[in-house]
């Protein structure tokens, strides 16, 4: 709360003198600049941290936080893999194959990302647990497309 010496002090440099009179004009649109200011500056930076957490959680949920990557197009041997050292990174380690297509219809092309995973390590995907997943997820089996909308 603000007490009334706060108060005060704040009226009195707020209030204009008798031979003062266009100050107090200007000292009343300046106090209102700042404050609508401040606030327009709340305002932005709340909106922008709430769309940069929600972009964050979309990235995220749809790409994994490490990619492990072959140097030569070989591919990974997953036997040779110590799955002691993965799995104190991580409890989630799901292995996929990804790769980018395009879709045409009519005259209009859209480009969209193809993964790959195994139907046992698909079903452990925490975006085919959320809302967005199209599709009968108990009707997943081999070579079934899904689609997940972002």
């Amino acid at each position: 709360m603000i007490s009334t010496l706060e108060k005060e002090i704040t009226f009195r440099f707020l209030k204009a003198r008798k031979k003062d009179g266009f100050l107090n004009v200007i000292s009343i649109f300046s106090f209102i600049g700042i404050s609508l200011g401040v606030a327009v500056l709340i305002i932005v930076m709340s909106v922008m941290n709430g769309f940069r957490t929600e972009l964050i959680n979309k990235i995220v949920g749809f790409n994994s936080h490490i990619t492990v990557k072959s140097y030569d197009n070989n591919g990974i041997n997953r036997n040779k893999l110590n799955d002691n050292n993965l799995k104190f990174i991580t409890k989630d380690l799901i292995f996929s194959n990804s790769g980018e297509a395009i879709i045409l219809k009519n005259n209009t092309s859209k480009g969209i990302v193809l993964r790959g995973y195994q139907t046992k390590e698909f079903s452990n995907l925490t975006i085919i647990k959320n809302d967005k997943f199209k599709g009968d997820k108990s009707k997943l089996n081999e070579n079934s497309i899904s689609m997940v909308v972002n």
